[in-house]
C-alpha cells in the first residue's frame, strides 16, 4: 500500500504548502487503476472540488463529490476512482501531535464527557457550512500564490480549522475523535488496530500509526491482546473474509484484496490451513446446506 502522506510530502507532483508536519495540498488524482490501497500516518480532511472518489473503510463505503468534505483518520483505506470527471480536492493533513498540542493550549474543549468511539468508523462525513466553505476558498487562494506564505500564518490557518470544528455542535463526532487522541497508549493502539486490521499493512506500519518503535509496539500489543500482532491480524482477517464469503458474491480475487491478504493464493492457503477446504468449496458447502435446510 502507498503511504499517501509520505508520497505527497516528499514528491513534487502537486501544489502544496507545508510547515513542519502540517500540509495543505491541491490533489489531482492521476492513478490509472480504479481500485487502489492507500494509507497515511497523518489524519486528513478532503475538500472535494471536482469529480468523484470513494473511500472504503473495512465496513462502509464513502462516495465524495464536488462540495463534499470527508475526514479520514490516519490509517488505511481502499479507494475507488470514477473517471467521468477528473478528481480534484484539497487535502489538509493534520497529525495527532498538532491536535493534542492545540487541545493543550485550549483545555476548555476537553471539558466534556468522553464518548465511546467503538462504533465510530475510520472515515467521517463532515457537514459543510459557511465557515468551512470560506476556509476552503482561503486555502485555495494561498495555494495559487507564487511564494509560500509565512510559516506562522500557515500554522494559524490549521488552528483556525480546528477552532471552526470545535465551536460547531454539528461536528461533535469529529470533536470526540480529536479529544480521544489524548487518551492512553492502550486505548490509542486498540482503536488503530480495530479500524485497520483488514488491510495489507506491515507490522512496522501499525507501529508507526501507534507512534511506537517496533519493539515497543510488539511488547504493548502482547500485554494488551495476550498474543502477537501477526497471529491476531491473521485471525481477524480470516473472520472478516469468512463473513464476506458467506454474505456476498465477491470473487475470491476481490475478496482477498478487500480483506488485506497479500494475494489470492495467500488467502486460499491460510483459509485452507484453518478450514481444511478452499474458500470456494466452503462457500458452496454453505450454500448447499442452506438449500437443504
Amino acid at each position: 500500500m502507498v503511504n499517501l502522506y509520505s508520497f505527497i510530502k516528499h514528491g513534487d507532483a502537486f501544489r502544496k504548502l507545508q510547515v513542519n508536519e502540517l500540509l495543505f495540498v491541491e490533489y489531482t488524482c492521476m492513478q490509472e487503476e480504479t481500485k487502489f490501497g492507500i494509507w497515511s500516518d497523518s489524519n486528513y480532511f478532503a475538500f472535494v472540488s471536482s469529480g468523484k472518489k470513494m473511500w472504503k473503510s473495512i465496513y462502509h463505503d464513502y462516495e465524495a463529490e464536488q462540495g463534499d468534505i470527508l475526514f479520514i483518520k490516519k490509517g488505511a483505506n481502499l479507494t475507488h476512482q470514477f473517471f467521468d470527471d477528473e478528481f480534484c480536492a484539497i487535502f489538509f493533513f493534520i497529525p495527532d501531535d498538532f491536535i493534542k498540542s492545540f487541545l493543550k493550549k485550549n483545555p476548555h474543549f476537553l471539558n466534556t464527557t468522553q464518548k465511546d468511539l467503538s462504533s465510530q468508523d475510520a472515515v467521517l462525513r463532515v457537514q459543510a457550512d459557511d465557515l468551512l466553505n470560506n476556509y476552503y476558498r482561503s486555502i485555495s487562494s494561498y495555494l495559487a500564490l507564487t511564494e509560500q506564505p509565512n510559516e506562522q500564518l500557515l500554522t494559524l490557518k490549521f488552528e483556525e480549522l480546528l477552532l471552526s470544528i470545535f465551536t460547531n455542535v454539528n461536528h461533535q463526532q469529529l470533536n470526540d475523535y480529536f479529544i480521544s487522541l489524548c487518551q492512553d497508549q492502550d486505548y490509542h493502539m486498540s482503536r488503530v488496530m480495530e479500524e485497520n486490521f483488514g488491510y495489507n499493512l506491515k507490522i512496522e506500519d501499525y507501529a508507526q500509526l501507534c507512534h511506537m518503535s517496533l519493539t515497543k509496539f510488539k511488547k504493548a500489543f502482547k500485554a494488551y491482546y495476550k498474543t502477537t500482532p501477526a497471529v491476531w491480524l491473521k485471525q481477524r482477517k480470516l473472520d472478516l473474509a469468512m463473513h464476506r464469503l458467506l454474505n456476498s458474491a465477491l470473487p475470491i480475487n476481490q475478496l482477498s484484496f478487500e480483506c488485506g491478504f497479500e494475494d489470492p493464493s495467500h488467502f486460499i492457503r491460510v483459509f485452507k490451513q484453518k478450514h481444511k477446504v478452499t474458500p470456494l468449496q466452503y462457500r458452496k458447502q454453505h450454500l448447499n446446506t442452506n438449500k437443504i435446510g
